[in-house]
């Protein structure tokens, strides 16, 4: 049997059609040789048949386990997601609560801050008011010490004018005094003054 190429060639009486491959045999006769895109019952049957094993097989041993894994990975996907919301609305939790912490921290600071300048003010004034008692009290002792030293001078200043004006008289008169006449003299005389 001898085939010729698809040339459209004519070759001693023998001529072959394009696109199809003439085949000729020892006795002359053609027949057309079968072509890719023709049907046969018995192949489409046999390409039916395998390609329902292939999917029965595929079904059981890689569909199932590929589901289940797609399905698997769509669960912990949707896990994933429930549990960053979750987290997100405990994010949003915490940060209200720490704005609150914040805020309540930041009312006791100016609460202490304010008692503290309270309580200055008060140690000033109560500082204020002792300085002042002490200086007071301070006058009024040393008002004290003046006067009575004052009044010493004086009793002093007395006495030694007594007895100047008695040694004075004590002469005019001519009368020597005695020390205890002189003394009754000087309390007499300080007594009137």
């Amino acid at each position: 049997m001898e085939e010729y190429p698809l040339h459209g060639e004519t070759d001693g009486g023998h001529e072959a059609l394009i696109g199809e491959e003439v085949v000729v045999d020892e006795g002359g006769s053609h027949h057309e040789a079968a072509s890719p895109m023709d049907v046969s019952g018995e192949m489409f049957l046999w390409t039916l048949f395998t390609f329902s094993l292939v999917a029965v097989l595929l079904s059981k041993i890689a569909w199932k386990p590929i589901l289940a894994g797609l399905d698997n990975r769509e669960e912990t996907i949707r896990k994933s997601m429930d549990d960053a919301e979750k987290i997100r609305m405990e994010m949003a939790a915490l940060d209200g609560n720490r704005r609150k912490v914040i805020a309540d921290a930041d009312d006791k600071a100016k609460e202490i801050v304010g008692r503290s300048r309270q309580a200055g003010m008060e140690a000033e004034r109560v500082i204020k008011d002792k300085a002042r008692q002490e200086a007071g009290i301070l006058i009024e002792n040393a008002s004290r010490e003046i006067n009575a030293a004052r009044d010493k001078a004086a009793a002093e200043l007395r006495k030694q004018s007594v007895e100047t004006a008695l040694a004075l008289a004590g002469k005019l008169i001519g009368e020597n005094l005695d020390e205890e006449k002189q003394r009754r003299l000087t309390d007499r005389l300080i007594s009137q003054l």
